[in-house]
């Protein structure tokens, strides 16, 4: 690693401490007792072996858990566990998830039926490890693009608006940067400023320029809603990665249901049915070498035929070898990566163009370096390459735009089709009611009195006839999202954490601060991005919930809540909802 660039071996040796990190906060966490873990979403509650199937080399569990007994949402699928039955522990990854049910992969012999089983996180070091190689295979590739991201060579942007239709004048510059620059282009993105759709826009100008790019995000989520973007622009997506992680809608545009669909797809077909049918007999060998050929060319063709491919970071490092190639990569959420991850690409392709925001929330960091907490894209702008702001919002009413105008200036505005919208915004003040607890086993925090007043708000939108599915609660701290989740009051009402609400919308949202002390203190509240990730989730009605003595001695909360009790939405939690 000696040779290393030194700022890939800055990264490099970053990604070794924040794994080592996981890692002991994970051993951790194995070390507690094992209704302690369960508490903490570490394990599941014990189940019992329901059915047990063989699928070539792997093994699919169903397990379910005893009646009554909810599976919580602590491990999802795609997680990757340990599986304990019968004293042996074998590693695993989490397929499905129903609320007392689970489908679970091991690489194992098969278990009796009806036999216990235990499942709890455990450490999946592949991606850290994809991540430090794809740094060292990006060093060794001596491209333009490599040399204008360590700052080696001078970054050339071209200005030039792009004529695209039903474009605004700020997207068709960025746009228009996007096309032409030679090797990276970035574009700032804030709330509400179609910062996909134009993504879709450029992506189906670079098919019809002769491209086949590559659409990325660092989320699951992110990379959903990319292609789904592109897919309305008429492109032919195949969207890559882990079936168990993707939304419903997405399912037509994934690999493996353009395998089904595609030419070799009834042979294929047949082929597993027989396989299915000869399995532990002497033909089965044979029967799966012919299967797993046929699936290679079913695969090879789906992927040749796509116009764009989607994938989230983690996929790709895995398989970018595999994937014919692209002149350019298109980054959505290119804020919420860490620069490795970004890297993984670099070696692969010609050109990047990055969208992001560096005012709302950024990497998940265990250790809080420096170096994985900077994105790329902040990483660039502080060293000089232009920043185009897409500019008119169409999300948000503008009483709710408002609540960001400081952060994002005055050129920050509403499109015609939101600024006659009337807006709602309102802080309910729980000064007094009651004091933020801390949870003994997550050491997370929640708070009773916004707990109720949370509760009390979702009743009163679903009086005045708002869907339960137009409603999002969100709260920093996942004791607060426990918490909310079991009350009966917001049962089909979507409750997470701002993070995960990030570059998303909602009719209504409602947000629990949390934070009620003697001492002022607000933590990771206190976080500018964060807050400006809260405000700016809602399309028409935003209730804020706190606790305004606590809040207030931030500066910029005190600012927002003057703002609001100046327009006459200051609430107590004692008054009406």
């Amino acid at each position: 690693m000696a040779d290393l660039h030194p700022h890939l071996k800055a990264l490099h040796d970053a990604l070794r401490a924040e794994e080592a990190a996981e890692a002991r906060e994970l051993a951790r966490r194995d070390a507690l007792a094992y209704d302690e873990q369960v508490a903490v979403g570490h394990a599941w509650p014990p189940t019992r072996v329901a059915s047990v199937e063989r699928r070539g080399r792997t093994v699919i569990l169903r397990l379910v858990a005893a009646k009554g007994v909810v599976l919580h949402d602590g491990l999802q699928a795609g997680d990757a566990v340990s599986v304990e039955i019968l004293g042996t522990l074998s590693p695993g990854w989490v397929e499905e998830v129903e609320p007392g049910a689970a489908e679970v992969r091991i690489d194992a012999d098969e278990p009796p039926e009806d036999a216990q089983a235990r499942v709890r996180r455990r450490l999946d070091a592949a991606t850290f490890v994809r991540y430090r190689q794809a740094l060292e295979r990006a060093d060794a590739t001596r491209s333009d693009l490599r040399r204008v991201l360590l700052g080696d060579q001078p970054f050339t942007p071209i200005a030039q608006s792009t004529q695209l239709p039903g474009l605004d004048e700020a997207q068709a510059r960025a746009a228009g940067n996007a096309l032409r620059t030679p090797n990276v282009a970035v574009i700032h993105g804030p709330p509400g400023t179609g910062k996909t759709w134009l993504l879709a826009r450029i992506l189906r100008r670079l098919v019809e320029e002769g491209d086949r790019p590559w659409a990325l995000a660092e989320s699951n989520a992110g990379t959903d809603n990319l292609a789904l973007a592109a897919a309305a622009e008429g492109l032919d997506v195949v969207r890559l990665g882990p079936h168990n992680r993707l939304r419903p809608e997405v399912a037509p545009l994934t690999l493996e249901e353009r395998i089904r669909t595609g030419p070799l797809g009834p042979a294929l077909a047949t082929l597993e049915r027989d396989l299915r049918r000869a399995w532990g007999g002497p033909d089965a060998r044979t029967l799966l070498a012919e299967r797993n050929e046929l699936r290679a060319r079913a695969r090879e063709h789906a992927l040749q035929t796509a116009q764009v491919l989607a994938t989230t970071f983690g996929t790709l490092a895995r398989i970018a070898e595999d994937l014919p190639r692209a002149v350019t990569a298109v980054v959505d959420e290119a804020t919420q990566a860490t620069e490795p991850a970004v890297w993984v690409v670099v070696p692969w392709v010609k050109r990047l163009v990055l969208v992001g925001d560096p005012h709302q929330l950024g990497p998940v960091v265990k250790t809080g370096d420096p170096v994985l907490s900077e994105p790329l894209l902040n990483r660039l702008v502080e060293a000089g390459v232009p920043l185009p702001m897409l500019e008119v919002q169409y999300r948000m009413a503008p009483a709710i735009r408002e609540l960001v105008a400081e952060i994002y200036g005055p050129d920050y505005r509403d499109a015609p089709s939101v600024a006659d919208r009337v807006g709602e915004v309102v802080f309910v003040d729980t000064a007094g009611a009651g004091a933020e607890e801390r949870d003994p086993l997550t050491s997370s925090l929640y708070e009773p009195a916004e707990i109720d007043a949370v509760a009390r708000l979702v009743e009163a939108e679903l009086a005045r006839g708002t869907p339960r599915d137009r409603i999002v609660v969100i709260t920093p701290y996942s004791a607060q999202v426990s918490r909310l989740k079991a009350r009966p009051e917001l049962a089909g009402i979507e409750v997470g954490t701002v993070n995960a609400m990030q570059g998303r919308e909602q009719d209504v949202v409602i947000v629990s601060f949390v934070r009620s002390n003697h001492d002022g203190d607000l933590g990771f509240v206190a976080d500018d991005r964060r807050l400006t990730v809260a405000l700016t989730r809602a399309r028409h009605r935003l209730h804020l919930v706190g606790d305004t003595g606590t809040l207030a001695r931030n500066a910029r909360f005190a600012r927002l809540i003057d703002r609001i009790a100046d327009a006459g939405g200051l609430r107590s939690v004692w008054d009406d909802m």
